[in-house]
């Protein structure tokens, strides 16, 4: 699969398939190459409501959402971030109705994840492979990368001095007039990037499709993204095989693409009463479709 060679037409076949309702009918007699269940923004805790936000009705909504995985045999799942709003008992629920689907789950840590007390910020008990909050996998031919975005942030660093340091640099982002320079926003480390950029190279050199997994968006401008996410665009600028960049962060959701690249931000789970919302991807050779339900916006995405 050259994915350099389908760059130059990949966004116009884009908006071809996603103005056309037929290609969902034409697809459904189509089997995809392998299909997972994506969920963002849970954010559960048995609390009352604040406003929009309905944290403990996320568990009947989690559940709801993993029996549409379970009946559509996805090849996994992925969490895209904030599982629980507070308190790390709020964990256990939640990793109960997961951990009984029978599916992989793959944990992308949010900001909320994070507010636990200071003591168990070392030990959540979301799996990812190692000690660091990014990794990498494989599905077939394509390479899924798990960033950690919160390395850079005042709610999770361990250390004084790394709070320090933190908080200087989220002032600066500040003083510039950055947008994004707000407190529950993460980054993600020189190292990080460093790794990314071997991961993506890595990717390239085996011809591998690239999706990446964050919580923070990069893409469109949003008062949600990642703190250093301009750094991170350019570096995305430099390749031709990366499909998209799923995140959550931002409840209201959002789709934008730059260098060909699809740039889905999940609607929040914890958002109203009376709706969930949540995905099945079916990954085929040519395009993706998102099939969104409740809240969730259904789109078929060539790349």
């Amino acid at each position: 699969m050259n994915y350099f060679r389908k760059a130059a037409w990949r966004s116009v076949f884009s908006l071809v398939l996603f103005s056309m309702p037929f290609f969902m009918s034409e697809l459904k007699g189509q089997k995809p190459l392998f299909s997972f269940g994506i969920v963002a923004d849970v954010q559960y805790c048995d609390c009352s409501p604040e406003g929009t936000r309905y944290y403990n009705l996320s568990k009947e909504k989690l559940q709801e959402a993993v029996g549409v995985f379970r009946n559509d045999s996805v090849s996994f799942v992925i969490n895209l971030g904030d599982l629980i709003d507070r308190g790390y008992e709020s964990f256990g629920p939640m990793l109960d109705i997961l951990g009984s689907s029978g599916l992989r789950v793959y944990h992308v840590r949010g900001n909320h994840d994070f507010s636990v007390d200071e003591r168990m910020k070392k030990k959540l008990p979301l799996d990812t492979p190692g000690r660091k909050g990014y990794y990498s996998f494989s599905c077939g031919s394509f390479r899924f990368i798990v960033l950690d975005g919160n390395e850079v942030s005042t709610y999770a660093a361990l250390s004084r001095k790394s709070r320090d340091l933190n908080a200087n640099y989220l002032a600066g982002l500040r003083k510039s007039g950055a947008v994004n320079a707000m407190e529950w926003n993460g980054g993600i480390s020189e190292s990080q990037i460093g790794w990314l950029k071997t991961q993506l190279d890595e990717a390239a050199a085996a011809e591998q499709g690239v999706f990446i997994l964050c919580h923070f968006p990069v893409w469109p401008d949003n008062v949600h993204n990642l703190l250093n996410y301009k750094d991170i665009n350019t570096l995305l600028l430099n390749y031709h095989n990366i499909i998209a960049w799923f995140s959550g962060h931002n409840h209201a959701g959002s789709y934008g693409n730059f260098n060909q690249i699809h740039f889905i931000t999940m609607k929040g789970m914890v958002e109203t009463a009376a709706e969930n919302s949540f995905a099945v991807v079916d990954v085929y050779s040519n395009k993706i479709w998102i099939k969104g339900s409740g809240r969730e916006k259904s789109r078929i995405l060539a790349y």
